[in-house]
Formats: structure tokens, sequence, C-alpha cells
């Protein structure tokens, strides 16, 4: 394939969401949750014939906890709709987002001889590098590469650029003293 920018070097697409790893896990914990916003919603029902107080702080803490699985419940669904790609040519990095909840398109461009350095945050159902240039700091998410998020780190540390794993405790540089 060929770009404004030249040959694509490396090309990666999102894996299908159902693949995330820790998918299964969370999902059967938020179920879990909505099941125990049923039962406590019934028990502050039921207790307010004996206690109004205590039913109403009973339910006030359960509406809490289901607007924070509401929250988890919606960034699930909201992640299984995004679709990425993720390209690199001889000069720069693009990231296209396809959001089809939405309907939108995103890009975001950097070039690779502006970058300074990258954050790399290794966690396996999270996974992601930060790109730093003088001008944007560009975020590119590795979870949904599956095995090629590691290919990513790989050619950006192959090229020079200065990849820092957050989890090893790396120190990260100064922006003044992150030139290559």
């Amino acid at each position: 394939m060929l770009t404004a920018a030249g040959p694509v070097l490396l090309r990666f697409t999102s894996s299908p969401y159902i693949k995330r790893v820790g998918l299964i896990p969370l999902i059967i914990a938020l179920a879990a949750g909505w099941v125990f916003v049923l039962l406590w919603t019934a028990v502050s029902i039921y207790a307010f014939t004996y206690n109004n107080y205590w039913s109403l702080v009973l339910a006030a803490s359960t509406v809490a906890f289901a607007s924070f699985l509401g929250y988890m419940t919606y960034g699930l669904v909201r992640d299984a709709y995004q679709e990425y790609v993720f390209e690199i040519t001889d000069t720069e990095a693009v990231l296209f987002v396809h959001d089809k909840m939405r309907h939108r398109h995103s890009t975001y461009m950097i070039l690779l001889d502006d970058v300074r350095y990258a954050e790399y945050y290794p966690y396996s159902d999270s996974s992601s590098i930060i790109l730093h240039a003088p001008y944007y700091e560009m975020e590119v998410p590795l979870w949904p590469l599956g095995r090629h998020g590691q290919d990513v780190v790989d050619y950006l540390s192959g090229r020079g650029i200065r990849v820092v794993n957050v989890q090893s405790d790396d120190r990260i540089p100064e922006f003044k003293d992150a030139v290559r």
C-alpha cells in the first residue's frame, strides 16, 4: 500500500473485541454486580416498612453502585464498537479510529523524526504507547492489536526512539533531555 508519505511498512488492524484479554472475567463481574444491584434494591424496598432511614441509605448506596456499573458497562460497549488501524511508514505513524457506535472516523498522525520518546504501558488488558513530540502527544492503544503490539514497540526501539517502560520504573525523561 502506498500513501502520500511513501510505502506503508507496518499496518496493524485491531482484533475482534471478543479476543480482548480479560474480557470474559470482566463481563462476569459486571453481570454479578447487576445481580447485586437488583438484590439490594429488593432489600431496600423490603426494609422500608421497618426502617425508612436505613432503607433510604441502602437505596442511595445501591444507586451510586449502579451508576458506577452503568459507567463501566457503557465503557465496555463503547470499546467493543471501536476499530483501530495503525500504520507506520518511513516518516510517520498514523492511527485511524472508526467509532461504529457514533459513526465517526478520526485520524491521528505524528512524524517519527519528531518523536523524542515513547511511554510504553505494557499491561496486557490495556496496553498502550504514547508518542511524545514537541507539538503533539499521540496515544496508540496496543491492546486491540493483540500480539502485534510488541511489534510496534520493537520497531520504534529499532528506529532509535527511546521507549520508556513505565512498569519497570524507567525514568521518564524531561522533554528537553529527550533528544534522540
